[in-house]
């Protein structure tokens, strides 16, 4: 759904929905952020509409700053939904659809071929992917893959990428996208123990 174009009390029910889906949803045992800020988001929204109706103009500012607030903390929630849905390609629309959002209809070519060895040496482990013709590429990893904040991003020119300084027995999510004047869809995640 893009949010963008919703009305402030569509808006407002995409909220409430979204908020009703992820309550005691399986797949989202610690939503980021939480979903009372979301439900936070939405009564100041509603207390600001109410104002508006009879107030100053100023009142109708207060409408579309909080809107922004609700938008983007909803925005934040959908990263957070993609990074857990990413973690089972096979179940990820499903999983997407039961957080009441649904996956972005989206026909960006999506990085193919992603891969990772062991090049044997403590801490590293060696990234590789399809090469696209003009593409640069932006790989990410984290221990927390839930945590949208979490990840840590690496960018070359060549489709294959050598990390070192991981932790030693830690298990590692990678993911990468490419680069095409714009950042295209992520690829699958896949995840290693870090010899």
């Amino acid at each position: 759904m893009r949010m963008g174009r919703l009305t402030v009390l569509l808006l407002i029910d995409f909220a409430k929905h979204v908020v009703a889906s992820m309550t005691n949803n399986q797949y989202f045992t610690t939503p980021a952020p939480s979903l009372a800020s979301i439900t936070t988001a939405v009564q100041n929204l509603e207390a600001a509409v109410a104002a508006a109706k009879h107030g100053p103009p100023a009142a109708t500012e207060d409408v579309h700053t909080k809107k922004k607030v609700l938008y983007d903390t909803l925005k934040n929630l959908g990263a957070y939904v993609e990074g857990v849905a990413n973690l089972d390609p096979p179940n990820a629309a499903t999983i997407a659809k039961s957080a009441g959002v649904g996956l972005k209809n989206d026909p960006k070519p999506r990085a193919t071929g992603f891969r990772l060895t062991l090049p044997g040496a403590p801490g590293q482990v060696k990234l590789y992917t399809s090469s696209v013709k003009a593409a640069s590429y932006k790989w990410e990893y984290t221990l927390t893959p839930a945590d949208a904040t979490s990840w840590i991003s690496l960018d070359t020119n060549v489709s294959k990428l050598l990390v070192i300084n991981l932790t030693s027995g830690q298990r590692y999510y990678f993911r990468v996208a490419n680069v095409l004047k714009t950042l295209q869809p992520w690829s699958q995640v896949i995840s290693t123990l870090v010899p």
